[in-house]
């Protein structure tokens, strides 16, 4: 006999799964959404909805409206972040999935501002609000629930695996792109653009079925029957984890910025200064998105193996001292070598961080208040250095028509989360090794070696 508080080896074994699938789909939902918007930013809605700019001011235009909805991601990571340590994790990612989808999938109905004006860029922005506090819950609750399901020696391992579906999104919203490249330029303009926005639908579905399966986390259950559910999770976060949710936050940079850049400054930059073909970087992202499905549980297990806080600051240092050599590269103009310089910096350099991204920041704090803290502090992150990012660097690249600038900025995005992590909590770079204190919030620093 079991039940949910003492399950058997072959239950665990069963919600495992399910947390896993659950979180596979949600993020592939999540970033198919979020790069069918960074695409259309970089390459369609900067003459639709912005044209009376020049062409890079337009750029910048769309990708500022990108970068608001990461603003409001914090927000969601706050408000839905609380909802699941009070009321249950399942339920609050359920609602998530039905706000962002449901948002993604109006886009694909708004007028142009040829047909209504200004109100065809408001009416984007306030859909693109409602997407970011829908997703900025989605990815950090989905890291939770894996986290609170998975084994502790194998915790690097399995929170890596909901990482895949950022990977399937981009894969996704890239290929239906690049199917619709084949289109006449007329007729993708005027409704091709539209059909993979409204497609989100379908996901929504799936993603229901899915997530209502999902039995809660033994960790939040242990809370709930215990009655140490937090009155107020925000401010106990900041009362008694402070340290912890900062470390968490600045540890975000590196990861978000490179990660967004990629996915939409470089894409606007090989299409719009460089001249290529948009198809280049689409294809380039596609093949990046696909290396990523075996580099993210690589770099998962080597988490475990290596402690997840080496794993993540190498990642780190990859990332800086790769972009240089990654602009050098993609300024050959060259396809193949554009396509394997993206690949280099998506699929493997920032990789380490995105797959032990999940272990490191549930770590950091109690189960109690676990989904605020790593949901709140990731999107945080996520607004400053992924949403600032892309705007910042369309507008330093028009202002000096050098990618210097923009190569120093990410190296700095890089040093910040190389010094956050290498103060934080020094029993992170042991989580599969020192399996039975993970889940204590830690205040030491973090020891050279």
């Amino acid at each position: 006999m079991s039940n949910v508080l003492n399950p058997t080896p072959e239950q665990k074994a069963i919600w495992v799964r399910r947390a896993i699938v659950a979180g596979v789909i949600g993020t592939t939902i999540e970033w198919y959404d979020f790069v069918l918007f960074g695409t259309a930013s970089a390459l369609v809605f900067n003459t639709l909805f912005f044209p009376k700019f020049d062409p890079l001011l337009g750029t910048a235009a769309a990708l500022t409206t990108t970068a608001i909805g990461y603003f409001f991601r914090p927000l969601g990571g706050f408000v839905f972040g609380a909802l699941g340590d009070r009321i249950g994790r399942k339920n609050v990612l359920a609602a998530t999935l039905v706000l962002m989808g449901l948002s993604t999938a109006l886009i694909g109905v708004l007028p142009t501002y040829a047909q209504a004006g200004i109100w065809a860029p408001i009416l984007m922005l306030l859909l693109r609000i409602l997407q970011g506090i829908g997703a900025g819950a989605e990815f950090g609750g989905a890291q939770v629930m894996v986290s609170e399901h998975a084994s502790k020696k194998r915790q690097g391992l399995l929170t890596s695996l909901p990482g895949a579906g950022l990977a399937l999104g981009i894969m996704l919203g890239t290929s239906f792109y690049s199917l619709l490249d084949f289109m006449p330029k007329n007729e993708f303009m005027a409704y091709g653009w539209r059909l993979p926005f409204l497609a989100s639908v379908i996901g929504i579905g799936i993603g229901l079925f899915i997530r209502m399966r999902v039995m809660e986390s033994p960790e939040y259950l242990a809370v709930t029957r215990t009655k140490e559910r937090p009155k107020s999770p925000v401010r106990e976060v900041f009362a008694s984890h402070k340290r912890n949710w900062f470390v968490a936050m600045f540890a975000c940079f590196a990861e978000n910025a490179t990660t967004n850049l990629v996915k939409t400054f470089v894409l606007a930059y090989a299409a719009t200064f460089l001249h290529l073909d948009k198809s280049v970087g689409l294809n380039g992202l596609f093949v990046a998105s696909l290396v990523s499905l075996f580099t993210y549980p690589l770099f998962g297990w080597l988490g475990d193996r290596l402690g997840i806080g080496r794993v993540y600051i190498g990642s780190a240092i990859a990332v800086a001292a790769f972009i240089i050599p990654m602009f050098w590269m993609i300024n050959t103009k060259s396809a193949p070598v554009v396509i394997i310089a993206i690949v280099l910096i998506y699929a493997v350099a920032v990789r380490g961080m995105s797959a032990t991204q999940g272990a490191y920041l549930a770590n950091l704090f109690p189960a109690r208040i676990r989904f605020t803290g790593l949901a709140s502090s990731r999107e945080v992150g996520s607004a400053i250095s992924g949403g600032i990012g892309p705007v910042l660097a369309t507008l330093l690249l028009a202002a000096t028509h050098s990618y210097w600038p923009v190569a120093l900025y990410m190296i700095s995005q890089a040093a910040i989360t190389i010094a956050a992590v290498w103060i934080g909590p020094s029993r992170q770079r042991a989580v599969g090794a020192d399996a039975d204190a993970v889940h204590e919030p830690a205040a030491a620093p973090l020891q050279a070696s």
